[in-house]
Order: C-alpha cells, then structure tokens, then sequence
C-alpha cells in the first residue's frame, strides 16, 4: 500500500486547490458568493455575516481536509458538501439543453477523486495528521 501514499496525497492537494478559490472568494469578493448562492442555491439573500461565517467554517474544514485531520469527518464532509452544491446546480448538467454550461462538468470528476480519497482515507498517510 506503499504505492498509495503519493497519489493520494496528490490527490488531496488538488482537491484543496479546487475548493480553495470558492473559500477564498467569500472574503476577497463577497457579493459574488452571495450571488451564486442566490442563483444556483436559491438562498434570496444571505447576509454579509453569515456568508462570512460559512467561508470561516469552509475554511476551517479545509485546512483539516488538507492536513488530514479527522479524515472519515473531513473528507465525508468535503464530498458530502460538494456533490450537494454539484446537485443544485443538475439543471447545468444536462447535455442538449439551453441551461447546459460545461463549466459545470468539472465538479463529476471531482466527486469521483473525493469519494476515491474518502475510500482510501486510511492509506492516505503522506503529510498526514494521525
């Protein structure tokens, strides 16, 4: 299981890094993530603080996703929370319709590399809190 440590740390970076630009867009830009969740989360209006205290609890469990920090919870929460968000967002999933939006299809793979780390969480030992 040796050969296991490399790609699943790996696997984890890159995760980290395609999460880590929505976390960081609840600071650095606000109004934009409050107008996804309004358009793709039908959240009507969120109010600065709350956005705020869901890009503090993003960034708190994406650290510990990162460092390997209580993986079964971590990692269960990172996919979970991701293929609930990829969800909301099925009608832009849809090939041959008018709402179909390719940028969207990224979030597929990324539900299968999170639900493959998840699995294997117990070998992922590289850089690794135990």
């Amino acid at each position: 299981m040796d050969k296991l440590r490399n790609p699943l740390f790996f696997t984890r970076l890159a995760i980290f890094y395609f999460l880590l630009p929505w976390v960081l867009m609840r600071f650095t830009k606000p109004e934009s993530s409050k107008g996804i969740a309004s358009k793709y989360y039908k959240i009507a209006e969120m109010p600065d603080v709350l956005n705020t205290a869901v890009g503090v609890l993003w960034a708190v469990l994406l650290v510990a996703f990162l460092v390997g920090f209580k993986k079964r919870i971590s990692y269960g929460l990172v996919l979970v929370l991701h293929t609930i968000g990829t969800l909301f967002t099925l009608p832009y999933l849809i090939i041959g319709t008018e709402k179909m939006n390719i940028m969207f299809f990224a979030a597929i793979p990324v539900i299968g590399a999170m639900w493959f780390l998840y699995t294997l969480r117990d070998h992922d030992t590289l850089l690794s809190l135990k």
